[in-house]
């Protein structure tokens, strides 16, 4: 599982489930952008270049990448209080922690690298490990989203 969501915050514990419509390609628990531009569509894949004010959320269904007909995904939104457990492209290491990570080009996993840059496509914050560091281990922590649009 590429993203799970481990707490919501507050007496909630149940994540939100919205069914918008889509395009492009999306895979079962990997993340969604908005996609603004286009006829009638919500969301769409997210890869490295989503940003803090373009990442909406994680898909739940699989969505081919057909044309011509409507085609919904649900999505849980993401919300500045959700925890998040996240699969890495590396192996996970303690001085990733408090250090804000992209998202991996191959979709469903956070680009993890021990550097710091205030750039608006590091959208994850995370917070502590779980598992192992050895290479099976998954960061823990938040998405870095502005709310609203």
């Amino acid at each position: 599982m590429a993203f799970r969501l481990v707490g919501s915050g507050g007496n909630i514990s149940e994540p939100v489930l919205i069914n918008v419509r889509s395009s492009g390609t999306i895979t079962p628990n990997a993340p969604v952008v908005v996609v603004f531009g286009t006829t009638g569509a919500v969301v769409g894949p997210a890869g490295v270049d989503a940003t803090r004010t373009t990442l909406f959320g994680v898909g739940l269904d699989y969505r081919g990448d057909s044309v011509g007909d409507d085609y919904f995904t649900k999505v849980i939104r993401f919300t500045p209080e959700q925890l998040w457990d996240c699969d890495t492209v590396n192996a996970v290491t303690t001085a990733q922690i408090g250090v804000r990570q992209a998202l991996s080009a191959s979709r469903g996993f956070i680009h993890n690298q021990a550097t710091d840059s205030d750039g608006v496509t590091r959208v994850f914050f995370p917070i502590g490990i779980i598992g192992s560091t050895s290479g099976s281990g998954k960061l823990l922590g938040y998405f870095l989203v502005s709310p609203g649009l």
